[in-house]
C-alpha cells in the first residue's frame, strides 16, 4: 500500500500553474512510477484555468501560509509553528534565521517562517525526503527547512532561477543537497562550474507524452488556407515576442497572407497589444490568451510554423529549453527559435527545425518567408522534428531517470537510519 511506500515531499513555489505544466506532468508520471507524493506549495494558484490532467493527481496538496500577503490567520498559523519549534531547539532555530537568501528583509523573513511551518508539516506527514522545484525561492525554504528538522533534500534548477541568483548561494544550496536536476546541458555545465562541493549534479529533460501530443492530429481541422504561425509563452521580456511582431510587419509589407497566434498572458500584455497596433497588424496578429494544454494541442494541429525568438535579458534572465518547442516538434510543427541556452540541445539548424541570432526581425522573416514558400521543407522538418523528441524526450523514459535518483537516495537513507539506529541499540 501507498502507506508503506517512502513519501517525498515535492515543494513549489505555486500549484498547480498553468504554465507550469511540464511540473504537473512530471508528478503525473513518477506517481504513475510508483512514487509517494505529497505536494507541498508556497502559493496558492491564481490561475483561472487549470489542466484536465490534474484531476489524476493522487498526492496530497498542503499550501503554506505565507507573509506575502499578510493575513491574520497565516501570521498565527506560522507563529504557532514556528514557536514550537524554537522550544524544540532555541540554538538551532536562531542558527537558521541568519542564512543569507540574498532577499529582501520581509521576503528573507517569509522564507524562514514557512520552512518553519514546513519543518513541522514534515513531521505530522512522515516525510522521508524533500525536493524542490526551482533553485531559487522554493530551494531556499528547504535548505532551512533542512536544517530545521534534520531531513533530506533535493533540487530541480531551471533556467530564471539559475541565472538571476547569486552564484555563492547556489553554491551553498547545492552543497547542502543529495542531488541536483537540471534541464538543460547549458544548465548543468554553469552549475558544475560554481560548485565546490561533490553534489551530483544530473542532467535530465523535461519529457513528453507522446501518445497526447499525437501527429496524427496534425491539421485535420484546418479552417482555411491562410498559412498560420503560432507563438505560445508568458509575455516577458525573455520570449522575444516584439521581434516575432517586427517580422510579421515585414512579412505584411512583402503582401505575404498569414495569421500569426500568439498563446499566453503577462506583465507585457499591455506592451504587445500597442504594439500590434501601432504597427496595423490587428487583422494578422492575433492575441488568444490563456489556454489549457488540451486547448494547446487543437491549435498545434491548425499550425504550419512555429516561432518562439527567445534572447537573455539584461539581468540575465533565459529559457532553458522551452517545452511548448518540443510539444510544437512533437505535433510536426517545424520550429523556428533562437541559438541560445539550451535550445541548440533540442534544435539542429535546418535538420530537425531552424535556428536563428536572437533579437533580430529581419533573418527571422526571411526564415519565415522560406518555410512559408516550401511547404515540403515544413513537412520534413516536422517529420524530423518528432523524431528528435521521441529519441530523446519522451516522459516515461526520461522520468525513469529522476525516479531512480529518488529510489536511490531513498534507500541510502533509509540505510543511513538503520545503520545508525543499530548503533545506538548497540551503545
Amino acid at each position: 500500500m501507498a502507506s508503506n511506500i517512502p513519501k517525498i515531499g515535492y515543494l513549489l513555489k505555486t500549484f498547480p500553474k498553468l504554465s507550469e505544466t511540464f511540473i504537473l506532468n512530471e508528478i503525473l508520471e513518477l506517481e504513475r512510477q510508483g512514487l509517494n507524493l505529497h505536494i507541498f506549495s508556497l502559493r496558492k494558484p491564481q490561475d483561472e484555468k487549470s489542466h484536465t490532467a490534474l484531476q489524476q493527481l493522487k498526492a496530497d496538496v498542503t499550501y503554506i501560509p505565507s507573509l506575502l500577503p499578510r493575513s491574520s490567520q497565516d501570521i498565527l498559523h506560522l507563529q504557532a509553528a514556528n514557536v514550537v519549534l524554537m522550544q524544540q531547539n532555541y540554538q538551532r532555530y536562531f542558527q537558521v534565521l541568519q542564512l543569507d537568501h540574498s532577499a529582501t528583509e520581509i521576503e528573507s523573513l517569509n522564507i524562514f517562517l514557512q520552512a518553519g511551518y514546513l519543518a513541522q508539516a514534515i513531521r505530522i506527514t512522515g516525510i522521508s525526503h524533500l525536493h524542490a522545484h526551482f533553485i531559487n525561492t522554493p530551494a531556499a525554504v528547504a535548505e532551512s527547512t533542512a536544517q530545521l528538522c534534520e531531513i533530506p533534500y533535493s533540487i530541480t534548477a531551471h533556467a530564471k532561477d539559475i541565472y538571476l541568483s547569486k552564484p555563492e548561494v547556489l553554491n551553498r544550496r547545492i552543497s547542502k543537497a543529495q542531488f541536483v536536476v537540471t534541464c538543460t546541458e547549458y544548465n548543468q555545465k554553469f552549475l558544475r562550474s560554481i560548485s565546490t562541493s561533490d553534489t551530483p549534479i544530473h542532467l535530465n529533460y523535461h519529457g513528453l507524452d507522446l501518445n497526447k501530443f499525437y501527429f496524427g492530429k496534425k491539421n485535420k481541422e484546418k479552417l482555411n488556407e491562410i498559412p498560420t504561425i503560432l507563438s505560445v509563452g508568458r509575455f516577458c521580456e525573455k520570449k522575444g515576442f516584439p521581434y516575432l511582431i517586427q517580422a510579421c510587419k515585414l512579412l505584411k509589407e512583402k503582401s505575404y497572407r498569414f495569421q500569426c497566434l500568439i498563446v499566453g498572458y503577462g506583465p507585457l500584455q499591455t506592451e504587445i497589444e500597442k504594439m500590434i497596433s501601432e504597427l496595423k497588424l490587428e487583422d494578422y496578429v492575433i492575441l488568444v490568451g490563456k489556454m489549457t494544454q488540451d486547448e494547446l494541442i487543437e491549435i498545434y494541429c491548425k499550425a504550419d510554423i512555429f516561432v518562439l525568438p527567445c534572447y537573455v535579458t539584461e539581468n540575465g534572465d533565459r529559457d532553458g529549453i522551452p517545452n511548448v518547442l518540443l510539444e510544437a516538434m512533437a505535433m510536426k510543427v517545424p520550429v523556428i527559435s533562437t541559438n541560445i541556452s539550451g535550445i541548440a540541445e533540442l534544435i539542429e539548424h535546418k535538420k530537425n527545425g531552424i535556428l536563428v541570432p536572437p533579437k533580430d526581425p529581419h533573418l527571422l522573416a526571411i526564415e519565415l518567408e522560406n518555410l512559408l514558400n516550401k511547404p515540403k521543407l515544413r513537412d520534413t522538418l516536422g517529420e524530423l522534428g518528432r523524431k528528435q523528441v521521441i529519441n530523446n524526450f519522451s516522459i516515461d523514459r526520461n522520468i525513469t531517470h529522476l525516479k531512480n535518483l529518488f529510489t536511490s537516495v531513498l534507500m541510502n537513507e533509509h540505510l543511513q537510519k538503520t545503520t545508525s539506529e543499530l548503533e545506538v541499540s548497540l551503545v
